[in-house]
C-alpha cells in the first residue's frame, strides 16, 4: 500500500478503521460513485470562487473559497485532534440527527456526525484537508493541515 498514492492510502485507512471500530455502515459509508461528482460540484459551486477558478478541483480548495463567505470561527489543532473535531458539533448549527457529507482527497462519505468524528479521530496523520458539509450546502467545516486548524463557514 505504501507505493499507492496517498488518496488510496487514506481510503484504505478509513475502511480499516470502520472495520476495527465496527462502525455501522448505515451510520457512515462511502457514497456511491455515481453521487461523487454531483456532491463535489455542489460543494465547489456553493463555496469556491468558480469564476476565478473555473476548474472543479478539491485539492487545496480552501485556497479558492469565495470572499463573501462568513467565517464563523476557527479552532486550532493545537488543542488536540479529538478536541478540535468535537468542536464541529458546537460550531455548526445543524440537526445532527441528519446525515452530512465528508469530502476528503476526492472521496465522498455520508453519515452522522458522531460516526464521522469517530472515524476522523483515527486518521489525523494522513489528512491534509477535509470538508464536512451539510446536504443543503449552506455551511461547512474545512480542515487544512497547512493551517493546522478547522475553520467554520456559512454562506
Amino acid at each position: 500500500m505504501k507505493d499507492k498514492p496517498m488518496k488510496y492510502r487514506i481510503r484504505a485507512e478509513i475502511e480499516e478503521i470502520i472495520k476495527e471500530k465496527s462502525v455501522d455502515r448505515k451510520q457512515f459509508f462511502e457514497c456511491s460513485k455515481t453521487k461523487y461528482q454531483r456532491i463535489i460540484n455542489e460543494f465547489y459551486y456553493a463555496f469556491a470562487d468558480y469564476k476565478k477558478y473555473p476548474k472543479v478541483e478539491m485539492s487545496y480548495c480552501w485556497l479558492h473559497f469565495r470572499q463573501d463567505l462568513k467565517v464563523m470561527d476557527r479552532v486550532s489543532e493545537m488543542i488536540g485532534w479529538k478536541r478540535m473535531l468535537a468542536k464541529i458539533k458546537e460550531q455548526l448549527s445543524y440537526d445532527w440527527n441528519k446525515k452530512i457529507y465528508l469530502i476528503l482527497d476526492g472521496w465522498v462519505y455520508e453519515g452522522y456526525i458522531d460516526s464521522v468524528i469517530d472515524v476522523l479521530s483515527e486518521v489525523d496523520e494522513l489528512l491534509e484537508e477535509f470538508y464536512i458539509v451539510t446536504p443543503q450546502f449552506d455551511k461547512f467545516a474545512a480542515y487544512s493541515d497547512d493551517g493546522q486548524c478547522l475553520v467554520f463557514y456559512e454562506k
